[in-house]
């Protein structure tokens, strides 16, 4: 039956739709939607990748890579590391410097040395694995979060030190809170509704 792969459950046409699908859909919005099991969404999505991707060619991947960590429910981390032509190269368990070493000996000595520059969240972790593996390489570091590591260490502190030398505890509070990027007539607003909604219920 050439409609329906060896072993299979779902005919071609429909498995390809749920691939289709699960390219802007997470895998629970999938199933729920076509009425399948989770897990049978995640398989047929795989085989689709692998069919249409192949395996990762580390021989053609050029100079750069971007390593990001991701994480999931209850603090557990994943690494990403991808290519600047949105290649997902490798994936691996863990955000640690031992977690991520596999895939330098999995690049093996030629091809880090021939690494240009890694892009990476401030992770310590990274950058010194990319120091230690690719001497060639040039550490980046993403914008997003020298912006939030700025805005946490400098601006932040400089607030905080401000309301320490008017000697206002309230305000000093205030600082710590995440409203404290918020007018403060914006502030007092907020405050007056929430007052005026305890009061009323």
């Amino acid at each position: 039956m050439p409609w329906l792969d060896p072993y299979a459950r779902v005919t071609r046409r429909l498995g390809e739709s749920v691939a289709r699908l699960c390219q802007i859909a997470s895998v629970l919005h999938v199933a729920r939607f076509f009425g399948l099991d989770w897990k049978t969404v995640m398989d047929l999505d795989c085989a689709y990748l692998q069919r249409t991707l192949g395996p990762v060619d580390l021989e053609a991947w050029r100079s750069s890579a971007w390593m990001n960590s991701r994480c999931t429910r209850g603090h557990r981390y994943a690494t990403v590391i991808v290519s600047l032509c949105k290649r997902v190269l490798w994936v691996g368990r863990g955000r640690g410097r031992e977690d991520v070493r596999p895939f330098f000996a999995l690049l093996g000595p030629q091809r880090c040395r021939r690494l240009r520059a890694a892009i990476m969240d401030m992770n310590t972790s990274y950058e010194l694995e990319v120091r230690r593996h690719c001497p060639n390489a040039v550490v980046v570091f993403d914008l997003f979060h020298v912006v939030a590591k700025y805005g946490r260490e400098v601006i932040d502190r400089v607030r905080s030190g401000r309301a320490s030398i008017r000697g206002d505890r309230r305000h000093r509070k205030l600082v710590k809170s995440p409203l404290a990027a918020e007018e403060p007539r914006l502030v007092a607003f907020r405050r007056g509704r929430a007052a005026r909604g305890a009061a009323g219920g």
